[in-house]
Protein backbone atom coordinates (compact mmCIF):
# COMPACT_ATOMS: atom_id res chain seq x y z
CA UNK A 1 0.00 0.00 0.00
CA UNK A 2 1.12 3.04 -1.11
CA UNK A 3 0.88 6.76 0.71
CA UNK A 4 1.44 9.98 -0.39
CA UNK A 5 1.40 13.14 1.38
CA UNK A 6 0.64 16.54 0.97
CA UNK A 7 1.40 19.52 2.49
CA UNK A 8 0.58 23.03 1.80
CA UNK A 9 0.94 26.31 4.79
CA UNK A 10 -0.90 29.58 4.87
CA UNK A 11 -0.93 32.32 7.59
CA UNK A 12 -4.20 32.33 8.99
CA UNK A 13 -6.28 35.67 8.62
CA UNK A 14 -9.42 37.03 9.01
CA UNK A 15 -11.91 36.91 5.83
CA UNK A 16 -13.80 40.01 6.87
CA UNK A 17 -13.46 43.33 9.11
CA UNK A 18 -12.42 43.44 12.74
CA UNK A 19 -16.01 45.27 13.73
CA UNK A 20 -19.03 44.73 15.96
CA UNK A 21 -20.90 45.76 12.38
CA UNK A 22 -20.45 42.39 11.21
CA UNK A 23 -23.25 39.87 10.75
CA UNK A 24 -21.35 37.22 13.34
CA UNK A 25 -19.57 38.81 15.94
CA UNK A 26 -17.99 35.64 16.65
CA UNK A 27 -15.22 36.34 14.12
CA UNK A 28 -14.75 40.02 16.25
CA UNK A 29 -12.05 40.76 18.69
CA UNK A 30 -14.02 42.79 20.66
CA UNK A 31 -17.57 40.21 19.74
CA UNK A 32 -15.52 37.10 20.28
CA UNK A 33 -14.16 38.55 24.08
CA UNK A 34 -17.62 38.65 25.08
CA UNK A 35 -17.97 34.81 24.68
CA UNK A 36 -14.37 33.82 26.46
CA UNK A 37 -12.26 34.06 23.45
CA UNK A 38 -8.68 35.41 23.19
CA UNK A 39 -9.27 36.34 19.63
CA UNK A 40 -11.75 36.80 16.81
CA UNK A 41 -12.33 33.69 15.29
CA UNK A 42 -11.54 32.89 11.64
CA UNK A 43 -14.66 31.40 10.14
CA UNK A 44 -14.75 27.50 9.93
CA UNK A 45 -15.41 27.59 6.09
CA UNK A 46 -12.69 29.82 5.35
CA UNK A 47 -10.44 27.65 7.23
CA UNK A 48 -11.37 24.80 4.81
CA UNK A 49 -10.89 26.36 1.61
CA UNK A 50 -7.18 26.83 2.71
CA UNK A 51 -7.50 23.16 2.60
CA UNK A 52 -8.71 22.65 -0.75
CA UNK A 53 -5.79 23.19 -2.94
CA UNK A 54 -3.47 20.40 -0.85
CA UNK A 55 -7.08 18.10 -1.16
CA UNK A 56 -7.18 19.13 -5.31
CA UNK A 57 -3.64 18.54 -5.49
CA UNK A 58 -4.55 14.74 -4.20
CA UNK A 59 -7.75 13.68 -5.70
CA UNK A 60 -7.64 15.64 -9.02
CA UNK A 61 -10.11 18.06 -10.17
CA UNK A 62 -12.45 15.00 -10.89
CA UNK A 63 -13.08 15.49 -6.79
CA UNK A 64 -15.32 18.24 -7.71
CA UNK A 65 -17.09 16.98 -10.27
CA UNK A 66 -18.06 14.04 -8.32
CA UNK A 67 -16.77 13.83 -4.90
CA UNK A 68 -17.06 14.65 -0.78
CA UNK A 69 -15.25 15.65 1.74
CA UNK A 70 -16.29 15.48 5.68
CA UNK A 71 -14.44 17.31 8.63
CA UNK A 72 -14.53 18.32 11.97
CA UNK A 73 -13.61 21.48 13.30
CA UNK A 74 -12.08 20.98 16.45
CA UNK A 75 -9.93 24.34 18.02
CA UNK A 76 -10.48 28.00 17.54
CA UNK A 77 -8.23 29.64 14.20
CA UNK A 78 -7.12 32.99 15.33
CA UNK A 79 -5.50 35.59 12.89
CA UNK A 80 -1.68 34.86 12.60
CA UNK A 81 -1.55 31.22 13.52
CA UNK A 82 0.41 29.03 11.08
CA UNK A 83 -1.41 26.54 9.54
CA UNK A 84 -0.08 23.52 7.94
CA UNK A 85 -2.81 21.29 5.69
CA UNK A 86 -1.37 17.40 5.56
CA UNK A 87 -2.91 15.12 3.23
CA UNK A 88 -2.35 11.22 3.14
CA UNK A 89 -3.83 9.79 -0.25
CA UNK A 90 -4.20 6.13 0.02
CA UNK A 91 -6.34 3.23 -2.05
CA UNK A 92 -7.90 6.76 -3.28
CA UNK A 93 -9.10 8.28 -0.34
CA UNK A 94 -7.91 11.52 1.75
CA UNK A 95 -7.21 11.39 5.48
CA UNK A 96 -6.55 15.19 6.11
CA UNK A 97 -5.80 17.58 9.18
CA UNK A 98 -4.95 21.36 9.59
CA UNK A 99 -2.57 21.50 12.15
CA UNK A 100 -1.22 24.72 13.81
CA UNK A 101 2.11 26.02 14.50
CA UNK A 102 2.03 25.05 18.22
CA UNK A 103 1.31 20.95 17.27
CA UNK A 104 -2.85 21.31 17.69
CA UNK A 105 -5.29 19.83 15.25
CA UNK A 106 -7.75 22.15 14.41
CA UNK A 107 -9.64 20.42 11.69
CA UNK A 108 -9.63 16.53 10.87
CA UNK A 109 -11.22 15.29 8.11
CA UNK A 110 -11.81 12.86 4.72
CA UNK A 111 -12.18 12.93 1.39
CA UNK A 112 -12.78 10.91 -1.81
CA UNK A 113 -14.05 10.60 -5.18
CA UNK A 114 -17.48 9.81 -5.87
CA UNK A 115 -20.63 9.14 -3.59
CA UNK A 116 -20.13 8.51 -0.28
CA UNK A 117 -22.72 6.65 2.32
CA UNK A 118 -23.43 10.16 3.67
CA UNK A 119 -25.25 11.87 1.03
CA UNK A 120 -28.34 10.22 0.96
CA UNK A 121 -28.96 11.07 4.35
CA UNK A 122 -29.15 14.46 3.69
CA UNK A 123 -32.56 15.73 3.27
CA UNK A 124 -33.01 18.75 0.41
CA UNK A 125 -36.02 21.79 1.29
CA UNK A 126 -39.54 21.54 -0.22
CA UNK A 127 -39.94 24.94 -1.14
CA UNK A 128 -36.97 25.91 -2.93
CA UNK A 129 -39.04 29.30 -4.57
CA UNK A 130 -36.21 32.11 -4.11
CA UNK A 131 -37.10 34.94 -1.73
CA UNK A 132 -35.85 38.60 -1.49
CA UNK A 133 -33.86 39.57 1.86
CA UNK A 134 -36.24 40.47 4.58
CA UNK A 135 -35.19 44.46 6.06
CA UNK A 136 -35.68 42.74 8.93
CA UNK A 137 -33.92 39.79 9.94
CA UNK A 138 -34.72 38.63 13.58
CA UNK A 139 -32.02 37.15 15.59
CA UNK A 140 -32.41 33.31 15.89
CA UNK A 141 -34.07 31.53 18.74
CA UNK A 142 -34.81 28.20 19.86
CA UNK A 143 -38.50 28.88 19.61
CA UNK A 144 -38.44 30.40 15.35
CA UNK A 145 -36.39 27.49 14.75
CA UNK A 146 -38.41 24.52 14.75
CA UNK A 147 -36.96 21.07 13.19
CA UNK A 148 -37.66 20.30 9.38
CA UNK A 149 -38.83 24.05 8.77
CA UNK A 150 -37.43 25.03 5.31
CA UNK A 151 -35.08 28.11 4.96
CA UNK A 152 -35.94 30.85 2.45
CA UNK A 153 -34.31 29.61 -0.73
CA UNK A 154 -32.06 32.44 -2.47
CA UNK A 155 -30.62 33.06 -5.35
CA UNK A 156 -26.99 34.65 -6.60
CA UNK A 157 -25.08 34.95 -9.98
CA UNK A 158 -21.72 34.23 -10.10
CA UNK A 159 -18.84 35.48 -13.00
CA UNK A 160 -16.18 34.19 -13.89
CA UNK A 161 -14.51 37.23 -12.32
CA UNK A 162 -16.44 36.77 -8.81
CA UNK A 163 -15.14 33.43 -8.40
CA UNK A 164 -11.87 34.17 -9.09
CA UNK A 165 -12.14 37.06 -6.68
CA UNK A 166 -13.12 34.75 -3.91
CA UNK A 167 -10.11 32.23 -4.67
CA UNK A 168 -7.82 35.03 -4.54
CA UNK A 169 -9.45 36.80 -1.18
CA UNK A 170 -10.48 33.87 0.79
CA UNK A 171 -8.28 31.03 -0.10
CA UNK A 172 -5.52 32.62 -1.30
CA UNK A 173 -5.04 30.56 -4.48
CA UNK A 174 -4.74 32.06 -8.05
CA UNK A 175 -5.16 29.18 -10.02
CA UNK A 176 -6.32 29.93 -13.58
CA UNK A 177 -9.31 26.86 -12.98
CA UNK A 178 -11.23 29.82 -10.43
CA UNK A 179 -11.41 32.41 -13.16
CA UNK A 180 -12.69 30.73 -16.34
CA UNK A 181 -16.32 29.43 -17.92
CA UNK A 182 -15.60 26.16 -17.94
CA UNK A 183 -13.45 25.90 -14.42
CA UNK A 184 -15.00 25.49 -11.14
CA UNK A 185 -16.33 28.10 -8.46
CA UNK A 186 -13.94 27.43 -5.31
CA UNK A 187 -15.39 24.16 -2.75
CA UNK A 188 -14.42 26.72 -0.36
CA UNK A 189 -17.52 29.53 -1.54
CA UNK A 190 -19.81 26.03 -2.13
CA UNK A 191 -19.30 25.34 1.46
CA UNK A 192 -20.50 28.53 2.50
CA UNK A 193 -23.50 28.62 1.20
CA UNK A 194 -24.83 27.01 4.26
CA UNK A 195 -23.39 30.36 6.71
CA UNK A 196 -25.19 32.29 3.86
CA UNK A 197 -28.34 30.93 3.19
CA UNK A 198 -29.18 31.21 7.08
CA UNK A 199 -27.97 34.80 7.39
CA UNK A 200 -30.55 35.70 4.44
CA UNK A 201 -33.23 35.50 6.84
CA UNK A 202 -31.54 34.90 10.29
CA UNK A 203 -28.96 37.07 12.30
CA UNK A 204 -27.07 35.34 15.15
CA UNK A 205 -23.55 34.77 16.71
CA UNK A 206 -22.52 31.23 15.42
CA UNK A 207 -19.45 28.77 15.29
CA UNK A 208 -19.44 26.59 12.30
CA UNK A 209 -18.84 22.42 14.09
CA UNK A 210 -18.61 20.47 11.08
CA UNK A 211 -19.48 19.59 7.35
CA UNK A 212 -20.45 16.84 4.67
CA UNK A 213 -20.42 18.05 1.22
CA UNK A 214 -21.17 15.81 -1.58
CA UNK A 215 -20.51 17.31 -4.94
CA UNK A 216 -22.72 15.88 -7.67
CA UNK A 217 -21.74 17.93 -10.53
CA UNK A 218 -18.86 20.70 -11.39
CA UNK A 219 -20.11 23.75 -10.32
CA UNK A 220 -18.87 26.44 -13.30
CA UNK A 221 -18.72 30.12 -13.07
CA UNK A 222 -20.94 32.80 -14.90
CA UNK A 223 -24.43 31.02 -14.24
CA UNK A 224 -27.08 32.29 -11.21
CA UNK A 225 -27.53 29.40 -8.59
CA UNK A 226 -30.57 28.74 -6.33
CA UNK A 227 -28.95 28.18 -2.45
CA UNK A 228 -32.30 25.98 -0.57
CA UNK A 229 -32.08 24.11 2.67
CA UNK A 230 -33.78 23.07 5.96
CA UNK A 231 -33.58 22.98 9.53
CA UNK A 232 -32.73 19.10 10.28
CA UNK A 233 -32.39 19.17 13.84
CA UNK A 234 -31.93 21.47 16.61
CA UNK A 235 -30.24 20.32 19.92
CA UNK A 236 -28.15 21.48 22.86
CA UNK A 237 -25.18 20.35 24.19
CA UNK A 238 -22.58 22.21 27.02
CA UNK A 239 -25.19 24.94 26.63
CA UNK A 240 -24.88 26.12 23.53
CA UNK A 241 -27.60 26.16 21.00
CA UNK A 242 -27.38 23.86 17.87
CA UNK A 243 -28.87 23.67 14.83
CA UNK A 244 -27.92 20.80 11.43
CA UNK A 245 -28.45 22.80 8.78
CA UNK A 246 -29.46 20.52 5.20
CA UNK A 247 -27.97 22.86 2.16
CA UNK A 248 -28.42 22.27 -1.67
CA UNK A 249 -27.15 23.77 -4.55
CA UNK A 250 -28.43 24.04 -7.74
CA UNK A 251 -28.14 25.38 -11.15
CA UNK A 252 -30.37 27.53 -12.52
CA UNK A 253 -31.70 24.49 -14.88
CA UNK A 254 -32.73 22.96 -11.88
CA UNK A 255 -29.99 20.14 -11.18
CA UNK A 256 -28.61 19.71 -8.33
CA UNK A 257 -24.77 20.85 -8.09
CA UNK A 258 -23.66 19.74 -4.73
CA UNK A 259 -25.45 18.88 -0.95
CA UNK A 260 -24.21 19.49 2.15
CA UNK A 261 -24.97 18.77 5.83
CA UNK A 262 -23.55 21.71 8.61
CA UNK A 263 -24.59 20.76 11.95
CA UNK A 264 -24.19 24.99 13.64
CA UNK A 265 -23.84 26.29 16.90
CA UNK A 266 -26.00 29.60 16.84
CA UNK A 267 -26.25 30.58 20.28
CA UNK A 268 -23.10 30.33 21.64
CA UNK A 269 -22.23 29.68 25.73
CA UNK A 270 -20.01 31.62 27.58
CA UNK A 271 -16.72 29.66 28.20
CA UNK A 272 -15.45 28.96 31.25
Amino acid sequence: MTTQTIEHSITAFLDGEDSLEINNIIHSTEGAARFGYTGPLVGGVTVYAWSAAALIEALGEAWMDEGWVTFQLRRPVYPGDQMTTRVELSNGEASFEMVKGTGEVAVRGSAGLGIADFASEITSASDRTPAPRPDQRPFITPSLLPPGADLAAMEIEVSAADSASYAAEFARDSHPRWGSADGYVHPGWICHRANQLLAHTWRYTSIHVSSQVQHLAPARPDQQFLVSGRFADTYQRKGHEYTVLDITLSSADGRDLAVMRQPTIYQVAPRV
